[in-house]
């Protein structure tokens, strides 16, 4: 992706590094070195180490003393207690969205539920990405509650991340996630907040139970690779 400097030039370095940890580009674990990004982004180290900071906030990010910063592991409790909240504060936005949505809210949701379906049925991963959060800031704005929002957009970086990692892992899961989306809109639209926060909720234990499945196998194999790497050594 392109880097710009700007006014908030603080902000826009964390929001670059911050892409490439959410992408993957750089793995859980690895070191984020201040003079490295400095240099690739033509800035000073003063602006690097307060986006380091953001990270750290957004939880992307572990600052060690004297020995820099380092991306963040994805772990199964970690993923268990995300999703409890997402769960929560997704279920009380659905309701509220119920409550306060105007027709054009209505119309940007349908919108964005469309740009879902077609991406899944196209086999579009990225497309799906960014249609569901699409569909998610339009449940937030609908919702009228900024309180609300800001505490879920500063859970978005992990959720981001947590949905990216399982993106290539899930095509034809992708289809079941559609339904629970359809289902929530169906029953935004006839006005029944209870069982469109429960869709939502369903939705959000597939999303729990698919990343810990997927960090599952991904720590098995991890294991395994480690152990013939051993072995290899020792022969």
């Amino acid at each position: 992706m392109a880097f710009k400097a700007s006014e908030n030039l603080a902000e826009q370095i964390a929001h670059y590094v911050g892409e490439k940890i959410i992408q993957l580009e750089l793995k859980p674990g690895e070191r984020v070195l201040e003079a490295r990004i400095s240099e690739e982004l033509g800035v000073s180290r003063s602006p690097v180490r307060e986006a380091l900071r953001i990270l750290e906030k957004n939880r992307l990010v572990e600052l060690i003393p004297r020995r820099g910063a380092k991306v963040t592991e994805m772990t199964p409790s970690y993923i268990e207690w995300l999703y409890d909240i997402l769960e929560e504060l997704y279920a009380l936005t659905t309701r509220k969205f119920v409550e306060n949505c105007s027709k054009e809210d209505l119309r940007m949701l349908h919108d964005a539920l469309k740009k879902i379906k077609e991406s899944v049925g196209k086999g579009d991963t990225m497309g799906y990405f960014n249609g569901i959060f699409e569909y998610a800031s339009v449940g937030l704005a609908g919702a009228k509650n900024p309180l609300l929002e800001q505490m879920l957009l500063d859970l978005w970086p992990s959720n981001r991340r947590v949905q990216f990692a399982s993106l290539s892992f899930r095509a034809e899961d992708l289809i079941k996630n559609v339904r629970f989306f359809q289902l929530a809109t169906r029953y935004i639209e006839e006005g029944k907040a209870k069982m469109a926060s429960q869709a939502i909720r369903d939705y959000a234990e597939n999303e729990k139970a698919f990343a810990l499945k997927i960090l599952n196998k991904k720590s098995v194999k991890g294991s395994t690779d480690s152990t013939r790497a051993a072995v290899v050594k020792t022969y």
